[in-house]
């Protein structure tokens, strides 16, 4: 008895488990991809875009996929395949039958450009429902999208827009009886762009209308490019009035982040700290690479910032955004990588401490990386004691790649840039050659730094000296 009452009790237990499981699936038939691997990708916030993978799968023989993800709530999710960034909103508990588009591999000139802009496209789902999410949303987008360009098209032309609100309502009408909190919240803020555009009401007031008062939805796209929207350059702007001139005292001066709170609670647009905090962080982000405001005065504030802010989303928003500011500012620590060398060995930045790096991005397109490498090999020679010579290759393929290196005397480090072609983007690489010095604790000296050409080497010696390695 006592065993068949455990047993009874272990089947329920599973089965409620099974019935209450929060993950998402998401499967499918997709020949055309047959043996590909399929990385489902979300946004790490919405100020910065950063991204962080949240499911991946191997795709069968047979086309056949599955992934597993596991979303706290509602999200947007996003895969790169190819020439399509495709997208779709998953909420936790669901499973998704999603339709891929054929496969379009990008071709290798895209793949070498780090700003190729795919298309975005919304994946279909079989059988959706009328009240799922991803349907309501492809369903309301149909229906504001054509007036939303019907307004830009005014905007541009300086045109009057009387029509707005009544075409507000046409757009609304067969939408008023939702109840999904998400869909509505994703209405409601993207009639707050359109007004917006039309200037009908000024930033002010839709400051007031949508954001006042109102709760921070951090993971609605919909409210956050509204939000950036508004507040683009609001540090700018404010410091031209008479009350928010101090700002920039605050800033390059003080740097104090109490001062620089103080005067913005002189302007009444702010209601509490998650919102004022949130345009601090956007302000920071967006600002950080203009001439308006000291680097060093942002960092100081946003260190600030991150260490006294009591919403925790706002301190992984200003963790991530000192992460992406400092990513290349002499005195940090570089982006990490993790790239394959000829002999397909994964190689580490890290692998490196201890030694200086004259980290470069070549390609053999470039007469200038080609006719470099002569003098890298002599400094690579004179002091590979101490110093090591990392080329990052810039190929669309690796069998290129090896070719490349095929018959040459070469003896420093190279590694094949293919499979995270996203550092090209985390080392803002806009030419070819680029160079940077890293020093032995890990942290770039040079950013960028001067090339062989330029005399790197009396460059390299004097810092080495300075820092009493030499």
């Amino acid at each position: 008895m006592g065993r068949s009452y455990c047993l009874l009790g272990l089947l329920i237990s599973a089965t409620f488990s099974l019935s209450f499981s929060r993950d998402v699936i998401l499967h499918g038939n997709a020949p055309s991809y047959a043996s590909c691997e399929i990385v489902f990708n979300r946004y790490t916030d919405w100020v910065t875009k950063g991204e962080e993978e949240i499911g991946r799968c191997k795709v069968e023989a047979n086309g056949d996929f599955r992934i597993s993800l596991n979303p706290e709530q509602i999200t947007f999710v996003f895969s790169h395949l190819g020439i399509y960034k495709a997208f779709l909103y998953v909420e936790p508990g669901n499973s998704y039958e999603i339709i891929l588009p054929e496969k379009e591999d990008k071709s290798p000139e895209d793949e070498l450009n780090p700003y190729f802009t795919e298309s975005r496209i919304q994946l279909g789902t079989a059988d959706a429902k009328a009240d799922e999410i991803n349907f309501m949303i492809r369903m309301f987008n149909d229906a504001y999208n054509p007036y939303y360009n019907k307004h830009i098209i005014n905007f541009i032309n300086n045109d009057d827009f009387s029509e707005l609100n009544a075409d507000i309502e046409r757009i609304e009408k067969p939408f008023t009886g939702s109840k999904n909190s998400y869909f509505n919240n994703y209405r409601e803020y993207r009639y707050g762009l359109l007004r917006h555009l039309a200037y009908q009401q000024k930033a002010r007031s839709i400051s007031d209308e949508y954001f006042r008062r109102k709760p921070v939805l951090y993971n609605n796209p919909a409210y956050m490019e509204l939000f950036n929207q508004v507040y683009d350059k609001y540090f700018v702007f404010f410091g031209m009035t008479d009350k928010g001139s101090k700002i920039y005292d605050d800033i390059n001066t003080s740097k104090s982040y109490s001062d620089l709170k103080r005067t913005l609670s002189r302007d009444n647009v702010f209601y509490n700290d998650t919102i004022t905090e949130l345009v601090i962080l956007q302000n920071i982000y967006n600002e950080f690479y203009s001439d308006n405001f000291s680097r060093t005065g942002l960092i100081t504030i946003l260190d600030t910032l991150i260490s006294q802010t009591g919403i925790q989303q706002n301190k992984i928003i200003g963790e991530i955004i000192k992460a992406k500011i400092t990513r290349l500012l002499s005195g940090y620590y570089p982006p990490a990588f993790e790239l394959y060398d000829s002999d397909s060995s994964l190689v580490r930045l890290d692998d490196f401490k201890g030694k200086y790096v004259y980290l470069n991005f070549c390609t053999s397109q470039s007469y200038t990386c080609l006719s470099e490498f002569e003098l890298l090999e002599g400094i690579y020679e004179r002091y590979k004691e101490r110093l090591e010579i990392v080329t990052v290759a810039v190929e669309a393929q690796l069998d290129t790649f090896r070719d490349f290196l095929k018959n040459k005397n070469w003896n420093w480090k190279f590694l094949f840039y293919g499979y995270q072609p996203q550092i090209l983007k985390e080392y803002d690489i806009r030419a070819y050659p680029t160079y940077f010095l890293i020093g032995p604790d890990g942290k770039l000296i040079y950013s960028p730094s001067i090339s062989p050409a330029e005399n790197f080497e009396s460059l390299l010696v004097k810092t080495m000296k300075a820092r009493g390695d030499l």
